[in-house]
């Protein structure tokens, strides 16, 4: 159903691709390298600091000097995902360049070229390093460079712009489940201009099979067939980033340029996910069998395990492989989702040992509006109802709901529920802490928000 009670999907339903837009920036990108007559100072080696000094700063000034474009585009820049960073509504005007500009205020995890650390912001920097060179809105480069070349008339970069096609864009939805009703609610569409480059195309299976087809069938002769020569293909299909093998896969998997690749049964792949609030997508190519499987859907979260399940169905039937000798993907992927429903509900249910401690001052002095540069804002209020402490971070890109429950002392668990993808089959948890300051008050709160941190807190600054 493209829109509940009674709209059905067709092959012109519009959906939300999310990171599977990650290819067509980079493809943006590969045309910038390859034009060395406008663009000489853009090649993959080249240092991102040299083309948007004022804009890029890393918490590390080496990081800074020393991150290319290649290593944004691969996901080795030593910046993890700080997804929860993004937000405050932000115009599609102002919203890359501002995101940019708070870079300097997160952490690094790692140092660059030596971890793989996906990470959504560094393909909003490349978006900011195209519009600032080029002088346009990466939409309307897109638009111009590849969709209209391609005859993709519904792949859109806004979404005001999907809103107003001919075609219906479907609603997202979140599965609830209960012990006494099962059902989905509707999530609010998204706003793209956040994320960008990251993730911001919304399309429909049409227009994706044109721009699949036109990758798979690029030769090696002068004459194209699509909007990119056989180089820009190769260097965005180019493995950068190598990953540990895992099954089903023969041999190690890598990270291109917006794409992963790797071995599936003998046969080469590039394929890439896709997942914003309540939608997600999937694509495969494999070009050796100029064969592909693009799949969009509107769940929250569990679109990518249907679409994967389904996505690997297709390409097993395509090989000829034995039903007996396919992989479970429903298995693994059932597995994954209760191991780590399992890790939040342990530590919902933790209990420190005895003695506890209480907070040294009443809830409600921890109340009030504390401020991080890079994570925006935290209004802290106390839900009489309950009697706990809670945030609502509506205006995140991923918005979520705090709940504090008292651990020890100054220690509590966040339970963060989600609107729509992070957090959609089960509540998100992190550690936080409160500081007392020298006149007896609250003066900054500390959130565990990056996993990759382990541990580590962003502080945000209490302001009254």
């Amino acid at each position: 159903m493209a829109s509940l009670p009674s709209t059905p999907v067709t092959p012109t339903t519009l959906f939300y691709a999310g990171s599977t837009t990650k290819a067509f920036t980079a493809a943006m990108m590969a045309k910038l390298v390859e034009d060395n007559t406008t663009y000489p100072q853009v090649q993959w080696d080249t240092p991102i600091s040299s083309l948007i000094r004022d804009d890029f700063v890393l918490s590390s000034a080496y990081a800074t000097e020393h991150t290319t474009i290649e290593d944004a585009l691969s996901h080795r820049s030593g910046l993890p995902r700080h997804d929860q960073a993004y937000g405050d509504n932000l115009p599609r005007d102002t919203a890359v360049r501002t995101i940019v500009r708070t870079l300097r205020h997160l952490p690094l995890t790692a140092e660059p070229r030596t971890t793989f650390q996906y990470c959504n912001l560094m393909f909003v920097v490349a978006t900011h390093i195209i519009e600032t060179l080029t002088g346009e809105w990466l939409g309307d480069l897109l638009a111009r460079e590849i969709w209209t070349p391609l005859a993709m008339a519904s792949t859109f970069f806004d979404l005001d712009d999907a809103k107003r096609a001919n075609d219906h864009l479907a609603r997202g939805y979140a599965y609830s489940s209960t012990e006494t009703e099962n059902s989905y609610r509707e999530v609010p569409w998204m706003s793209v201009a956040e994320v960008s480059g990251a993730g911001a195309v919304i399309t429909n299976v049409l227009d994706y099979a044109k721009w699949a087809r036109s990758l798979m069938t690029q030769t090696q002769t002068q004459t194209q067939t699509g909007p990119l020569s056989q180089d820009m293909r190769r260097a965005m299909w180019t493995p950068r980033t190598i990953m540990p093998s895992q099954a089903p896969y023969t041999g190690p998997r890598a990270y291109a340029l917006g794409w992963w690749t790797g071995v599936y049964r003998g046969v080469e792949y590039f394929e890439h996910t896709g997942g914003v609030n309540a939608f997600g997508a999937e694509l495969i190519l494999i070009p050796t069998l100029k064969y592909a499987v693009i799949a969009l859907a509107n769940t929250a979260a569990g679109s990518n395990y249907a679409e994967q399940a389904l996505a690997f169905h297709l390409i097993d039937e395509k090989l000829g492989v034995p039903v007996e000798e396919r992989f479970d993907w429903n298995q693994k992927n059932m597995a994954y989702i209760e191991a780590e429903k399992k890790k939040v509900q342990d530590a919902i249910d933790y209990r420190p040992p005895s003695p506890v401690l209480s907070p040294a001052l009443p809830l409600v002095e921890y109340t009030g509006r504390y401020v991080h540069p890079g994570y925006q804002i935290v209004e802290v209020y106390l839900d009489a109802s309950t009697g706990t402490l809670r945030a609502d971070r509506g205006r995140a890109t991923w918005p979520e709901y705090l709940s504090f429950q008292h651990r020890n002392g100054e220690h509590f668990l966040i339970i963060a529920e989600h609107d729509g993808d992070l957090g959609a089959l089960f509540p998100e948890v992190y550690a936080a802490e409160f500081r007392i300051g020298e006149e007896g008050k609250p003066c900054a709160l500390g959130v565990a928000w990056e996993k990759a941190m382990n541990g580590e807190k962003i502080w945000l600054r209490r302001e009254d």
